[in-house]
């Protein structure tokens, strides 16, 4: 259903005119203006425009095929992925849980982001903070890359993310949620979930010491099955918890 169909087109076009900057930013090889960047940050990637894949909808049939002319077969398949889980984090919640970082004492080091999206904790990290953001889908990986050039941005699945253990001196992000199972013999031989595979994944790369602040799903601690928590505690020491209302991320 095409409840919005205003907002759900101008979201359709914003997308659409990030795309288009962003392979004329990496043709050029240059960083991005800041009007540039304005228009980058308008992307909203395609989870709040699921229609746009939907070959049953007709409304969004021009769209659809331009978007087939716009990106290769392998970008569209990603692109079409990430209407599952693209659903970016409010900046209310990025800047408490940076606050919450740093007033439990972090003060600067290497961070990873380990489900970048197209950047919002990277664009409110402090400047002591050195990121890097993995995102599967390279069209998203791409902007992020223009709007945050001094961030590494790794185009990869975190469960192919090969990195040393102890890597990092924190951890933020929102995980994606979904139940779903991705296959990481080292990181997620207990076969987790995707929220908690990629928490158990991160606390491995946070050295000993740091800290990770992670919103997630409620099934992280509401799953009637405890292995996945039994693990993070066994590498983690829990310092707290906030549970936010029901329905509170889908306000507006």
């Amino acid at each position: 259903d095409d409840l919005a169909p205003s907002g759900a087109r101008a979201r359709y076009e914003a997308n659409i005119a990030a795309i288009a900057l962003s392979r004329a930013l990496e043709a050029e090889e240059r960083p991005a203006t800041p009007e540039e960047q304005r228009t980058l940050a308008r992307w909203s990637s395609w989870g709040a425009i699921p229609q746009v894949f939907d070959e049953r909808n007709e409304q969004w049939a021009n769209e659809r095929e331009h978007l087939r002319e716009l990106l290769d077969t392998d970008a569209f398949t990603a692109a079409r992925r990430t209407t599952i889980n693209a659903h970016y984090t409010d900046a209310g919640y990025v800047a408490a849980m940076w606050d919450t970082l740093g007033d439990l004492g972090f003060d600067g080091g290497v961070v990873l982001e380990p489900g970048s999206g197209s950047g919002t904790f990277i664009g409110m990290a402090p400047s002591s903070a050195r990121m890097v953001g993995v995102e599967l889908d390279p069209t998203t990986a791409s902007i992020a890359r223009g709007l945050y050039p001094d961030a590494e941005i790794r185009t990869e699945s975190f469960a192919e993310t090969r990195l040393p253990r102890g890597h990092f001196d924190a951890m933020i992000g929102n995980v994606p949620f979904a139940d779903t199972r991705l296959h990481d013999p080292q990181f997620n031989a207990n076969n987790h979930s995707m929220h908690n595979h990629f928490i158990v994944k991160s606390l491995a790369m946070t050295r000993p010491g740091g800290m990770a602040v992670v919103l997630t799903s409620a099934f992280t601690m509401d799953a009637t099955t405890p292995a996945a928590r039994r693990e993070m505690n066994s590498m983690a020491d829990p310092v707290g918890a906030v549970r936010p209302p029901s329905g509170a991320h889908r306000r507006p």
